[in-house]
Protein backbone atom coordinates (compact mmCIF):
# COMPACT_ATOMS: atom_id res chain seq x y z
CA UNK A 1 0.00 0.00 0.00
CA UNK A 2 0.99 3.20 -1.01
CA UNK A 3 1.94 6.26 1.39
CA UNK A 4 1.42 9.64 0.54
CA UNK A 5 2.33 12.83 3.26
CA UNK A 6 -0.32 15.29 2.59
CA UNK A 7 0.18 18.52 3.48
CA UNK A 8 -3.53 20.83 3.50
CA UNK A 9 -3.30 24.34 5.17
CA UNK A 10 -0.08 24.04 6.76
CA UNK A 11 -1.56 20.48 8.57
CA UNK A 12 0.32 17.06 8.08
CA UNK A 13 -1.82 13.81 7.53
CA UNK A 14 -0.34 10.97 6.09
CA UNK A 15 -2.81 8.85 4.08
CA UNK A 16 -2.93 5.98 2.01
CA UNK A 17 -3.92 6.77 -1.03
CA UNK A 18 -7.88 5.21 -1.11
CA UNK A 19 -7.98 7.71 2.01
CA UNK A 20 -6.81 10.83 0.19
CA UNK A 21 -9.26 9.99 -2.49
CA UNK A 22 -12.18 10.01 -0.40
CA UNK A 23 -10.93 13.22 1.18
CA UNK A 24 -10.62 14.98 -2.08
CA UNK A 25 -13.98 13.29 -3.57
CA UNK A 26 -15.62 15.37 -0.09
CA UNK A 27 -13.99 18.78 -1.14
CA UNK A 28 -15.27 17.88 -4.96
CA UNK A 29 -18.72 17.30 -4.06
CA UNK A 30 -18.99 20.14 -1.37
CA UNK A 31 -17.23 22.39 -4.46
CA UNK A 32 -19.38 21.73 -6.79
CA UNK A 33 -22.92 21.78 -4.90
CA UNK A 34 -23.69 18.17 -4.95
CA UNK A 35 -24.39 18.99 -0.90
CA UNK A 36 -23.13 15.62 0.51
CA UNK A 37 -23.90 15.03 4.35
CA UNK A 38 -22.10 12.36 6.74
CA UNK A 39 -25.01 10.05 6.05
CA UNK A 40 -25.09 9.71 2.33
CA UNK A 41 -21.12 10.03 2.30
CA UNK A 42 -20.50 7.79 4.58
CA UNK A 43 -22.62 5.22 3.02
CA UNK A 44 -20.96 5.99 -0.42
CA UNK A 45 -17.68 5.15 0.96
CA UNK A 46 -18.21 2.36 3.52
CA UNK A 47 -16.81 4.62 6.67
CA UNK A 48 -18.88 5.48 9.62
CA UNK A 49 -20.41 8.72 9.88
CA UNK A 50 -18.38 10.01 12.79
CA UNK A 51 -14.82 9.38 10.16
CA UNK A 52 -16.94 12.01 7.69
CA UNK A 53 -17.68 14.06 10.28
CA UNK A 54 -14.21 14.31 11.04
CA UNK A 55 -13.27 15.13 7.53
CA UNK A 56 -15.89 17.93 7.64
CA UNK A 57 -14.59 19.15 10.83
CA UNK A 58 -10.99 18.90 9.72
CA UNK A 59 -11.76 20.78 6.08
CA UNK A 60 -13.31 24.08 8.26
CA UNK A 61 -11.29 23.97 11.89
CA UNK A 62 -7.54 23.10 10.22
CA UNK A 63 -7.85 24.56 6.48
CA UNK A 64 -9.98 27.35 7.28
CA UNK A 65 -12.67 26.33 4.39
CA UNK A 66 -16.26 28.24 4.52
CA UNK A 67 -18.17 24.79 4.68
CA UNK A 68 -21.81 25.60 5.49
CA UNK A 69 -24.98 23.28 5.90
CA UNK A 70 -27.83 23.97 4.09
CA UNK A 71 -31.03 22.86 5.70
CA UNK A 72 -33.14 22.77 2.27
CA UNK A 73 -30.87 20.48 0.31
CA UNK A 74 -29.83 19.07 3.83
CA UNK A 75 -25.84 18.85 3.14
CA UNK A 76 -22.60 20.76 2.90
CA UNK A 77 -21.96 23.48 0.75
CA UNK A 78 -18.83 26.37 0.24
CA UNK A 79 -19.86 30.31 0.91
CA UNK A 80 -17.44 30.89 -0.94
CA UNK A 81 -17.07 29.06 -4.13
CA UNK A 82 -13.69 30.46 -5.04
CA UNK A 83 -12.34 29.26 -2.03
CA UNK A 84 -9.68 26.28 -2.86
CA UNK A 85 -7.58 23.64 -0.84
CA UNK A 86 -3.96 24.23 -0.24
CA UNK A 87 -2.58 21.18 -0.62
CA UNK A 88 1.09 19.95 -1.69
CA UNK A 89 1.42 16.15 -2.64
CA UNK A 90 4.18 14.21 -1.92
CA UNK A 91 5.72 10.52 -1.45
CA UNK A 92 8.22 9.30 0.70
CA UNK A 93 10.84 9.52 -1.99
CA UNK A 94 9.95 12.87 -3.19
CA UNK A 95 10.57 14.19 -0.07
CA UNK A 96 13.66 12.69 1.00
CA UNK A 97 14.79 13.89 -1.97
CA UNK A 98 13.44 17.43 -1.43
CA UNK A 99 15.53 17.36 1.82
CA UNK A 100 18.47 15.64 -0.22
CA UNK A 101 18.30 18.83 -2.17
CA UNK A 102 18.74 21.16 0.62
CA UNK A 103 22.27 19.67 1.45
CA UNK A 104 23.49 21.47 -1.57
CA UNK A 105 22.26 24.72 -0.32
CA UNK A 106 25.29 25.06 1.81
CA UNK A 107 27.36 26.71 -1.25
CA UNK A 108 24.68 29.70 -0.87
CA UNK A 109 24.63 30.23 2.50
CA UNK A 110 24.64 34.08 3.81
CA UNK A 111 22.03 35.30 1.22
CA UNK A 112 18.87 36.02 1.29
CA UNK A 113 16.97 32.95 -1.58
CA UNK A 114 19.08 30.16 0.96
CA UNK A 115 17.48 31.45 4.25
CA UNK A 116 13.99 31.41 2.78
CA UNK A 117 14.53 28.06 0.65
CA UNK A 118 15.90 27.21 4.21
CA UNK A 119 12.61 27.98 5.79
CA UNK A 120 10.57 25.47 3.12
CA UNK A 121 13.09 22.80 4.04
CA UNK A 122 12.77 23.02 7.65
CA UNK A 123 8.88 22.85 7.24
CA UNK A 124 8.84 19.72 5.02
CA UNK A 125 11.40 18.23 7.17
CA UNK A 126 8.47 18.40 10.18
CA UNK A 127 5.83 16.57 8.25
CA UNK A 128 8.30 13.17 8.09
CA UNK A 129 7.22 10.61 10.50
CA UNK A 130 8.96 8.28 12.14
CA UNK A 131 8.48 5.38 10.11
CA UNK A 132 10.49 6.90 7.38
CA UNK A 133 13.30 4.54 6.64
CA UNK A 134 15.80 7.11 6.10
CA UNK A 135 15.50 9.93 8.23
CA UNK A 136 16.69 13.84 7.53
CA UNK A 137 19.25 13.87 9.61
CA UNK A 138 21.07 11.02 8.35
CA UNK A 139 21.63 12.59 4.92
CA UNK A 140 22.87 15.75 7.20
CA UNK A 141 25.57 13.25 8.41
CA UNK A 142 25.79 11.09 5.53
CA UNK A 143 25.97 13.52 2.62
CA UNK A 144 28.46 16.50 1.60
CA UNK A 145 27.82 19.48 -0.59
CA UNK A 146 31.00 21.42 -0.78
CA UNK A 147 30.94 24.80 -3.06
CA UNK A 148 32.65 28.24 -3.49
CA UNK A 149 30.96 30.16 -0.58
CA UNK A 150 28.94 32.71 -1.73
CA UNK A 151 29.42 36.47 -0.57
CA UNK A 152 26.77 37.56 1.79
CA UNK A 153 23.81 39.94 0.13
CA UNK A 154 22.07 42.62 2.34
CA UNK A 155 18.14 41.05 2.16
CA UNK A 156 16.89 44.60 1.78
CA UNK A 157 18.85 45.10 -1.00
CA UNK A 158 18.11 41.54 -2.64
CA UNK A 159 14.23 42.77 -2.05
CA UNK A 160 14.72 45.96 -3.61
CA UNK A 161 16.60 44.37 -6.84
CA UNK A 162 14.06 41.63 -6.62
CA UNK A 163 10.98 43.86 -6.94
CA UNK A 164 12.40 46.19 -9.21
CA UNK A 165 13.30 43.34 -11.68
CA UNK A 166 9.86 41.55 -11.57
CA UNK A 167 7.68 45.49 -11.70
CA UNK A 168 10.35 46.49 -14.38
CA UNK A 169 11.45 49.48 -13.17
CA UNK A 170 14.72 51.25 -12.89
CA UNK A 171 16.80 51.20 -10.00
CA UNK A 172 19.46 53.64 -8.23
CA UNK A 173 22.08 51.87 -7.07
CA UNK A 174 25.26 52.86 -5.53
CA UNK A 175 27.85 50.39 -6.29
CA UNK A 176 31.52 49.39 -5.21
CA UNK A 177 33.65 48.23 -7.87
CA UNK A 178 35.96 45.68 -7.84
CA UNK A 179 38.50 48.14 -9.32
CA UNK A 180 37.65 51.30 -7.09
CA UNK A 181 37.10 49.06 -3.90
CA UNK A 182 34.68 51.18 -1.99
CA UNK A 183 31.67 53.31 -3.46
CA UNK A 184 31.09 56.77 -4.12
CA UNK A 185 28.65 58.86 -1.79
CA UNK A 186 28.37 61.16 -4.54
CA UNK A 187 28.01 58.96 -7.75
CA UNK A 188 24.37 56.67 -7.84
CA UNK A 189 24.13 54.42 -11.34
CA UNK A 190 20.66 54.67 -12.76
CA UNK A 191 20.07 50.88 -13.72
CA UNK A 192 17.48 48.83 -15.62
CA UNK A 193 17.24 45.09 -14.53
CA UNK A 194 17.02 42.48 -16.56
CA UNK A 195 18.07 39.35 -15.15
CA UNK A 196 19.56 38.03 -11.71
CA UNK A 197 21.98 34.81 -12.20
CA UNK A 198 23.88 32.88 -9.98
CA UNK A 199 27.54 31.96 -11.37
CA UNK A 200 29.43 29.42 -9.70
CA UNK A 201 27.92 30.47 -5.99
CA UNK A 202 27.92 34.17 -6.62
CA UNK A 203 24.46 36.37 -7.62
CA UNK A 204 25.12 39.06 -10.72
CA UNK A 205 22.66 41.58 -11.50
CA UNK A 206 22.44 41.72 -15.21
CA UNK A 207 21.37 45.04 -16.54
CA UNK A 208 21.36 48.33 -18.64
CA UNK A 209 22.66 51.82 -17.52
CA UNK A 210 20.35 54.29 -18.68
CA UNK A 211 21.20 55.52 -21.90
CA UNK A 212 23.06 52.92 -22.91
CA UNK A 213 22.04 49.46 -24.44
CA UNK A 214 24.77 47.02 -23.75
CA UNK A 215 24.32 44.03 -20.89
CA UNK A 216 26.30 45.66 -17.93
CA UNK A 217 26.84 43.01 -15.02
CA UNK A 218 26.58 43.76 -11.67
CA UNK A 219 27.36 42.14 -8.54
CA UNK A 220 25.03 41.80 -5.70
CA UNK A 221 27.55 41.23 -2.75
CA UNK A 222 28.97 44.76 -4.02
CA UNK A 223 25.75 46.97 -4.14
CA UNK A 224 26.01 49.57 -1.30
CA UNK A 225 22.75 50.57 -1.56
CA UNK A 226 19.33 50.02 -4.24
CA UNK A 227 16.67 52.46 -4.05
CA UNK A 228 13.42 52.02 -6.28
CA UNK A 229 12.22 54.77 -8.90
CA UNK A 230 9.33 55.53 -10.04
CA UNK A 231 10.18 55.39 -13.77
CA UNK A 232 9.37 51.92 -15.80
CA UNK A 233 11.19 50.62 -18.89
CA UNK A 234 10.31 47.72 -21.49
CA UNK A 235 12.41 44.97 -21.70
CA UNK A 236 13.78 44.45 -25.20
CA UNK A 237 12.28 41.64 -27.09
CA UNK A 238 15.75 40.03 -28.35
CA UNK A 239 16.82 40.08 -24.89
CA UNK A 240 17.73 36.47 -23.90
CA UNK A 241 19.72 35.38 -20.78
CA UNK A 242 20.31 32.25 -21.80
CA UNK A 243 22.39 33.17 -24.85
CA UNK A 244 23.85 35.77 -22.45
CA UNK A 245 25.24 33.10 -20.05
CA UNK A 246 25.93 30.25 -22.54
CA UNK A 247 29.76 31.64 -23.39
CA UNK A 248 30.60 32.66 -20.07
CA UNK A 249 33.37 30.58 -18.94
CA UNK A 250 33.17 31.47 -14.72
CA UNK A 251 31.56 34.14 -13.03
CA UNK A 252 32.09 36.66 -15.67
CA UNK A 253 29.79 37.22 -18.93
CA UNK A 254 32.62 39.73 -20.65
CA UNK A 255 31.67 42.32 -23.71
CA UNK A 256 29.62 39.85 -25.22
CA UNK A 257 32.18 38.91 -28.25
CA UNK A 258 32.94 35.09 -28.01
CA UNK A 259 35.89 33.61 -29.17
CA UNK A 260 37.45 30.06 -29.36
CA UNK A 261 39.64 29.25 -26.59
CA UNK A 262 42.42 25.96 -27.30
CA UNK A 263 44.56 24.53 -24.87
CA UNK A 264 47.00 22.18 -25.74
CA UNK A 265 47.39 20.04 -21.91
CA UNK A 266 50.55 17.54 -21.16
CA UNK A 267 49.84 13.82 -21.28
CA UNK A 268 50.94 13.53 -17.70
CA UNK A 269 47.16 15.57 -16.93
CA UNK A 270 45.48 14.04 -19.82
CA UNK A 271 42.97 11.86 -17.67
CA UNK A 272 42.02 15.16 -15.05
CA UNK A 273 41.22 17.15 -18.33
CA UNK A 274 38.99 14.37 -20.18
CA UNK A 275 37.11 13.30 -17.12
CA UNK A 276 34.87 16.00 -16.21
CA UNK A 277 33.00 18.57 -18.93
CA UNK A 278 34.90 22.08 -18.35
CA UNK A 279 32.44 24.07 -20.93
CA UNK A 280 28.87 23.02 -22.28
CA UNK A 281 30.42 23.45 -25.69
CA UNK A 282 33.96 21.46 -25.30
CA UNK A 283 35.50 19.79 -28.02
CA UNK A 284 38.61 17.14 -26.53
CA UNK A 285 41.09 16.04 -29.27
CA UNK A 286 43.90 13.10 -28.00
CA UNK A 287 47.30 13.90 -30.24
CA UNK A 288 49.53 10.76 -30.94
CA UNK A 289 51.56 12.20 -28.47
CA UNK A 290 48.80 12.08 -25.41
CA UNK A 291 48.86 15.52 -24.81
CA UNK A 292 44.85 16.74 -25.55
CA UNK A 293 43.63 19.73 -26.98
CA UNK A 294 40.94 21.34 -25.40
CA UNK A 295 38.41 23.82 -26.94
CA UNK A 296 35.42 25.89 -26.56
CA UNK A 297 34.02 29.44 -26.89
CA UNK A 298 34.04 31.79 -24.07
CA UNK A 299 33.17 35.83 -23.99
CA UNK A 300 35.18 37.07 -21.36
CA UNK A 301 39.40 35.96 -21.11
CA UNK A 302 39.70 37.18 -17.38
CA UNK A 303 38.44 34.28 -16.15
CA UNK A 304 39.94 31.83 -18.33
CA UNK A 305 43.23 33.02 -17.70
CA UNK A 306 43.02 32.69 -13.99
CA UNK A 307 42.43 29.05 -14.92
CA UNK A 308 44.96 28.30 -17.17
CA UNK A 309 47.38 29.43 -15.02
CA UNK A 310 45.89 27.62 -12.19
CA UNK A 311 47.86 24.11 -14.37
CA UNK A 312 51.30 26.46 -14.52
CA UNK A 313 53.47 24.29 -17.46
CA UNK A 314 50.86 21.58 -17.65
CA UNK A 315 49.31 23.89 -20.49
CA UNK A 316 50.08 25.45 -23.43
CA UNK A 317 47.82 28.69 -24.63
CA UNK A 318 47.34 27.86 -28.72
CA UNK A 319 44.28 30.49 -29.36
CA UNK A 320 42.94 33.54 -29.47
CA UNK A 321 46.23 36.03 -29.34
CA UNK A 322 44.57 38.14 -26.75
CA UNK A 323 44.56 35.24 -24.32
CA UNK A 324 48.13 33.94 -25.44
CA UNK A 325 49.31 37.33 -24.27
CA UNK A 326 47.86 37.98 -21.23
CA UNK A 327 49.25 34.62 -19.30
CA UNK A 328 52.46 35.59 -20.65
CA UNK A 329 52.17 38.99 -19.23
CA UNK A 330 50.20 37.60 -15.99
CA UNK A 331 53.89 35.19 -16.18
CA UNK A 332 55.51 37.55 -16.62
CA UNK A 333 54.51 39.86 -13.53
CA UNK A 334 54.38 37.15 -11.28
CA UNK A 335 58.39 36.19 -12.13
CA UNK A 336 59.34 39.53 -11.60
CA UNK A 337 57.44 39.78 -8.76
CA UNK A 338 59.12 36.33 -7.33
CA UNK A 339 62.63 37.73 -7.93
CA UNK A 340 61.84 41.34 -5.67
CA UNK A 341 61.01 39.04 -2.45
CA UNK A 342 63.45 38.85 0.31
CA UNK A 343 62.83 34.90 0.28
CA UNK A 344 64.01 34.70 -3.34
CA UNK A 345 66.97 36.67 -2.78
CA UNK A 346 67.79 34.19 -0.07
CA UNK A 347 66.66 31.08 -2.05
CA UNK A 348 69.40 32.74 -4.77
CA UNK A 349 72.10 33.07 -1.97
CA UNK A 350 71.37 29.47 -1.37
CA UNK A 351 71.96 28.19 -4.20
CA UNK A 352 75.10 30.08 -4.81
CA UNK A 353 77.00 28.94 -2.34
CA UNK A 354 75.54 25.34 -2.67
CA UNK A 355 76.94 25.43 -6.30
CA UNK A 356 80.70 27.27 -4.69
CA UNK A 357 80.70 24.40 -1.90
CA UNK A 358 80.20 21.68 -4.82
CA UNK A 359 82.46 23.19 -7.43
CA UNK A 360 84.96 23.24 -4.61
CA UNK A 361 84.87 19.57 -3.63
CA UNK A 362 85.02 18.31 -7.43
CA UNK A 363 88.23 20.95 -7.74
CA UNK A 364 89.75 18.87 -4.51
CA UNK A 365 88.94 15.82 -5.72
CA UNK A 366 90.69 16.69 -8.92
CA UNK A 367 93.67 17.48 -7.36
CA UNK A 368 93.50 14.50 -4.99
Amino acid sequence: MTVQYVIFGGMRMKRTQSQFARFMELDRLIRERKYPNCLTFSNKWGVSQKTTQRDIDFLRDQCKAPIAYDRDHKGFYYEDATWMLPSVFLSEGELLAVLLASRALEQYRGTPVAKQVSQVFDKLSGLLPDKVTLKPELLYTRFTFKGASAKPVDADIWATVVNALLGQRTLRLRYRTFEAGKASKDKESRVNPYHIANLQGEWYLLGVHNGHTDIRQFSMARIEKATLSSEHFDMPADFDPVKLIAGTFGRYIGNGKSQVVRLLFQKDVASWVTEREWHPSQVIKTRKTGEIELSFPATGMFEVMRWVLSWGRSVKVLAPGELVKMVADEVDAMGNLATKTKEYALFQAYNRSARQEKARLQLKKGKG
